[in-house]
């Protein structure tokens, strides 16, 4: 069996939790219960890579014994998942997903009936890829029975088993297949990407949630630098997110937002979906209005000047401005130079509003309606024109020409 040298300080140094780990593993004691730490955190262990992910912990307890443990050691837990064998522990900023080893008896392609088992091999075989399948416990000794250990470090993305089979069985697979290719490999094996084409039309029985939560770790990969890597994903992408896209300037987006640190997942979206009129009904599924607006905003800049990012700053919010200049300067209407004049405005302003209300107005003896509305919107350019910088005198002096 292989170990983790130095295991604790390894721990403490990528950040994994291991004393609480520990806790909880102590608390199944009196059912002689063995936690492992399975999935990305193993693999940050093996490469000694920072942590990215929350912990991810597998229990050779059934679900029962397992919440009666937590709950005598007072150890705080949610029941999500609780149907697939899986609860969610809760410790300062970490979100321990505690999941009984288990195999499955029925799948879908979506979601898996399965049964308990204490069989750590079992356990091992129902997971996707070979890699995935390396146990470390609590004192940092690994357990490898798909020989995971030497295809991470290889670089090799292999299936455990029958590549269709185990596709078959999630189709998230497939996403996990090219994230993981990225990630590990940065490459695609096009001898399995072809493999995985023949399911690209299931991807659709995928969830919403499940579906972005894996592009998103595909689109923020920092291979998208390469126009190659980028073409090997047209097609998922497309398929995913059920509906064309535009991958002209794509490679040169990826590039220049890592360049200067502004990664942005929402934004690669809308650059994707830039030439649509209304965004694709995929999107619309999301639970938040600001995801949509921020995919539907469209600002049009006629000469990028200090009045004109002003008069955006009073009607927008800042990050629609932000990637509205970022997409116009990979389509080359904006220069570097001037767009890092733009950039340093909006990150440093402090929203500012106009001294003097409609209230104010009503008072001075304009009538309500259109006539107020025509004169806020000359009070707003000359109070963008002023950088936000005037006192409310110096706006009243400002209407006084207008009154009737």
């Amino acid at each position: 069996m292989k170990k983790i040298n130095n295991f604790d300080v390894v721990c403490k140094n990528l950040g994994i939790p291991i004393i609480f780990i520990r806790k909880i593993e102590k608390s199944l004691k009196k059912f002689d219960g063995k936690i492992y730490i399975v999935g990305g955190n193993v693999r940050d262990l093996i490469l000694k890579k920072s942590i990215i992910n929350h912990p991810d912990l597998v229990v050779n307890l059934d679900l029962e014994k397992l919440l009666y443990c937590l709950e005598k050691a007072k150890i705080r837990f949610l029941k999500i998942g609780e149907k697939f064998g899986s609860i969610v522990v809760l410790y300062k900023k970490f979100k321990f997903d505690v999941t009984v080893m288990r195999k499955d008896i029925e799948t879908d392609g979506r979601w898996a009936k399965i049964k308990f088992t204490d069989n750590l091999i079992e356990d091992s075989q129902r997971r996707d890829f070979t890699f995935n399948s390396i146990y470390c416990d609590t004192n940092g000794h690994l357990v490898d029975p798909h020989n995971g250990i030497n295809d991470l470090i290889k670089g090799n993305i292999r299936f455990i088993g029958d590549p269709n089979k185990r596709i078959k069985e999630d189709y998230l697979r497939i996403l996990r297949f090219f994230r993981f290719s990225l990630e590990i490999s940065n490459s695609v094996d096009y001898k399995i990407s072809n493999l995985c084409e023949k399911y690209f039309k299931n991807l659709k029985s995928l969830s919403y949630e499940r579906r972005m939560k894996e592009t998103e770790k595909i689109l923020l990969n920092n291979n998208l630098k390469k126009k190659k890597t980028i073409l090997s994903l047209h097609k998922l992408l497309e398929f995913t997110f059920e509906s064309k896209l535009n991958f002209t300037n794509f490679s040169k987006l990826c590039a220049f937002e890592s360049l200067i640190n502004k990664k942005s997942f929402e934004r690669r979206l809308k650059f994707l979906i830039r030439n649509k009129r209304v965004i694709p009904n995929f999107f619309l599924r999301s639970s938040t209005s600001h995801f949509k607006k921020r995919l539907k905003s469209r600002i049009n800049f006629k000469n990028y000047s200090v009045t004109e990012v002003n008069m955006n700053l009073l009607k927008f919010n800042k990050i629609f401005i932000i990637d509205q200049l970022i997409i116009d300067h990979i389509k080359n209407k904006i220069s570097q130079d001037d767009l890092n004049r733009c950039l340093s405005k909006i990150i440093n302003y402090k929203t500012k509003k106009i001294p003097l209300t409609g209230e104010d107005l009503l008072k001075m003896g304009f009538k309500p309606g259109k006539t107020i509305g025509g004169i806020i919107s000359k009070l707003e350019v000359f109070w963008v024109k002023k950088n936000f910088n005037c006192s409310k005198n110096e706006c009243i002096n400002f209407v006084k020409k207008f009154l009737p």
